[in-house]
Parts: structure tokens; C-alpha cells; sequence
């Protein structure tokens, strides 16, 4: 009995030898592409070259095929790509048609029946989009986007995922009152997660393409908050984006959004930031035939233009950055016009002080001053009518009322260039209708 035992004790040993080779190989050389957990600290670009020196000013970062260690390559929606899991594919379907036509499918779940998430991300239902949402390299793709969440925000403070980043446009870029915007659990916020999980497939966690986030002017390319010219701006907006967004700024229904006025992004969206939306423009535009506003000098003057409008006011934006305070390009916050010496939005004092509007009325070229160059200089110590309203009340329709404080409704343009060189108080027109 000992013996068979013993016998049996010898043969599990020999067993067990047998077996761990197969299990833990001896070879620890690590073969793989993959080590994982990966070692970076933060997130990792992926060809980050491509967003330095010449190729950036060149913007090689918005060609499909200049990555070494990633393609931009679109995919369709088909039965090949889509999970295998039924409920799966019906959520990411769900979540395209919703980025692709937002306001339309969602009506009261948006605070503006104009804008949608293709806007900015390409794509979409309009008769001048391209591609399916989220796969145009010259926009703000969504390609890889799910693969760099959670992140931190300055912004609010705290760590966001996916479905909080998704809930923070609809409260800013779509102007959504809190109380409408879909909740956490939601299908809608489900639905858009899935997709844009969807258009991340095979990008690593935490590693970022070479397209993803807008490229903003940095050093010598910058141009101070207060030296941006967004009278210059004006005429470069009629030469460059009227045709699409109109003289007024308020798009064509159905294709091309509103850039101000009671149904464009709110004052606490990202749009809303010079640097930010001059990034953009660069970028993008125009839509279908983009990086022919390449200049930085002129890109920021057309931001500081379409910034120097009204526009819904976001109730808690007074909370943003709450710890050091909104960063310069966020003309619209209280703080950065203290900062830099002004009681209002310092874009919408050059229009004003230009006899330009600030609300919807449109503009023709006769309107724009024939010496521009002058609001290239701050006019922190030139006064204009701030009867006016701005960020720190809700929006609410530009008045050609003629209450000028110090002046009457038929002031002319020469008045208010003289006053500009005097340093005297200097007026709205409001006698302009075309």
C-alpha cells in the first residue's frame, strides 16, 4: 500500500514537471509588437512628427497616408464591420445618425434646432457633407478619439469620460439647457459612445493619432489676445466665408450652421476661443476645400471676428477653470476681459468701435473702415457704448435702438474713426440694415 503510494506521489511529480514547460515557457525573450501594460507616461502620440516644424506648417498632420505608424483610413458600416452582438449594432447605427444630424434627430434634447455634431466633425445629412460622420481627416475626425479617454480637464477640474465629454457639447456646443441634456444612461449617450468606440477600433489605449485635436498658434505664430483684429477680420470674412455662413453669420439651413446669434454655440463652448477656432478654420475651411486660409495672422483676425458676436450665454461658465483661471483665448469670460483691461469682450469693442454689428445684422464690404490696420492695437483706454449687451446677460436680440449714451443713432462712420484717434468715447451705428 506505502509502495503504491510513493508510486502515485512520483507519478503526479513527473506529471506536474511534464506540464509546466507548456505553461510558462523558458524562453522570456518577450516576443510580441505589443508590451503591455505600456511604460509611457501620459498619453503617446503616434507620428508625432508630423505636428512639428515644416510638416505642421505644411499641415502634413491632415494627409491620410503621411503616418509611418498609423494610416487615416475610413471604413464603411456593414455587416463585416459592426459587432456580431445585435443590440451592439443598433446602438452604433443609432449613434451615427445622431451625430450626423443631432438637432433633427433629438430636437429637444439640443438648445439649438441648427446645430449638429457633423458640424465640426465632418460628414453628416446635409446635401454638402462628405463621407460618413466622423471620418474626414480635414475636420475634427473621431477616428481614435474613444482610445484617449478618461482624460483630465482644466476646464471643470476633474477626470471626464467618454459619455461626459459627449454630455459637454450637448451643454455647450449645442447650447443645451442642463435639465434637456440626455442623461448618463441614456440611449442617445449610449449610442454615441458606441460609435465613436466603433471608430476606435484597433487604437491603443491612450495613444493619440497625429489628426486628433486642433493644432492652435503657438509662439511667434500668436497673436496677442488684444493686438487680434477683428475688423480685418470682417473684410476677411466676407472674401473668405459669406458665401457659405452668410453676411449675417447665420449659415443656410440644412447645410451650413449659424456662426453667431441665438442659435450658434454658447459663450462656454470651445469655439468660443480665438486660438481654438482659428486652429480650425485653418483646418477646415472652407468646408469641401480647405487649407486655403493657411496664414496665422488671418485666421486669428476671422476668429476674433466671428467671437466678437453675441451669442447664448452658459450659465455656469463663471465655474470654468475655476482654479487658475480661463486661458487668454477665452474672450467671452469675465475674467480674461479684467485681465487684460476691459469691461467687455475685447473683440466685440473693435466692432463697435468700427460701427460694425455685434448681433445679426449682415455686412457688406462699403461697411468695413478703409483703414483697418488701426484696430490692430488694443482699446482698452477708447470708449464705446456698452449699453450694449454682451456675455454678462442671456442673449437677446441686437437693438438698432439709437440709445447711445453719449451720442445719437445717426453718428457717422468719420465720428467714430475721429474718436478712435482722440481717444473719446466712440459709438455704435445703428443706422446700418445691409
Amino acid at each position: 500500500m506505502r509502495r503504491k503510494a510513493t508510486a502515485a506521489l512520483a507519478l503526479v511529480f513527473v506529471l506536474a514537471g511534464c506540464a509546466a514547460p507548456l505553461m510558462y515557457p523558458a524562453d522570456d525573450s518577450q516576443q510580441g509588437e505589443l508590451k503591455l501594460p505600456g511604460d509611457w507616461s501620459g498619453y503617446e502620440w503616434i507620428d508625432e512628427n508630423l505636428r512639428e516644424g515644416k510638416s505642421a506648417d505644411d499641415l502634413r498632420y491632415k494627409n491620410e497616408t503621411a503616418g509611418d505608424g498609423a494610416a487615416f483610413v475610413p471604413k464603411k458600416m456593414n455587416n463585416s464591420t459592426l459587432p456580431e452582438n445585435e443590440n451592439r449594432r443598433e446602438l452604433i447605427k443609432y449613434g451615427q445618425t445622431l451625430f450626423a444630424n443631432t438637432s433633427g434627430e433629438i430636437p429637444n434634447m439640443t438648445g439649438s434646432s441648427r446645430m449638429s455634431c457633423a458640424h465640426c466633425h465632418g460628414g453628416g445629412s446635409a446635401p454638402t457633407t462628405q463621407g460618413m460622420v466622423g471620418q474626414d481627416i480635414d475636420m475634427i475626425p473621431l477616428v481614435g478619439t474613444a482610445a484617449g479617454y478618461p482624460e483630465w480637464t482644466g476646464r471643470t477640474s476633474r477626470m471626464r469620460d467618454t459619455r461626459q465629454r459627449i454630455q459637454g457639447c450637448f451643454l455647450r456646443s449645442m447650447n443645451t439647457e442642463p435639465e434637456n441634456i440626455p442623461e448618463y444612461d441614456s440611449r442617445e449617450i449610449q449610442a454615441m459612445e458606441s460609435y465613436l468606440v466603433w471608430l476606435a477600433k484597433g487604437t491603443p489605449m491612450q495613444k493619440v493619432p497625429y489628426w486628433r485635436h486642433i493644432r492652435k498658434p503657438e509662439g511667434d505664430e500668436q497673436v496677442p489676445v488684444p493686438n487680434i483684429n477683428p475688423v480685418r477680420g470682417a473684410k476677411l470674412y466676407l472674401e473668405n466665408c459669406a458665401s457659405c455662413h452668410g453676411k449675417d453669420g447665420q449659415g443656410k439651413k440644412g447645410q451650413y450652421p449659424p456662426l453667431w446669434g441665438p442659435e450658434s454655440y454658447n459663450d462656454g463652448a470651445g469655439m468660443g476661443r480665438v486660438y481654438t477656432s482659428a486652429g480650425f478654420i485653418r483646418e477646415a475651411m472652407p468646408y469641401g476645400s480647405p487649407h486655403q486660409l493657411t496664414n496665422w495672422r488671418d485666421v486669428q483676425d476671422i476668429a476674433g471676428y466671428v467671437n466678437a458676436h453675441k451669442r447664448p450665454h452658459l450659465d455656469r461658465q463663471n465655474k470654468d477653470w475655476s482654479k487658475d483661471g480661463p486661458p487668454d483665448e477665452a474672450v467671452y469670460y469675465d475674467r480674461v476681459q479684467e485681465r487684460f483691461g476691459y469691461d467687455i469682450n475685447p473683440m466685440s469693442k473693435k466692432l463697435i468701435a468700427a460701427g460694425l454689428p455685434i448681433g445679426t445684422q449682415p455686412i457688406s464690404k462699403s461697411d468695413i473702415p478703409d483703414n483697418v490696420d488701426r484696430y490692430d492695437e488694443p482699446m482698452r483706454n477708447v470708449s464705446v457704448n456698452t449699453d450694449l449687451p454682451t456675455n454678462r446677460s442671456d442673449y437677446h436680440p441686437y437693438e438698432n435702438s439709437g440709445n447711445a449714451t453719449n451720442g445719437t443713432a445717426n453718428d457717422t462712420q468719420s465720428d467714430v474713426d475721429a474718436a478712435f484717434v482722440r481717444d473719446e468715447p466712440a459709438w455704435t451705428r445703428s443706422d446700418r440694415t445691409s
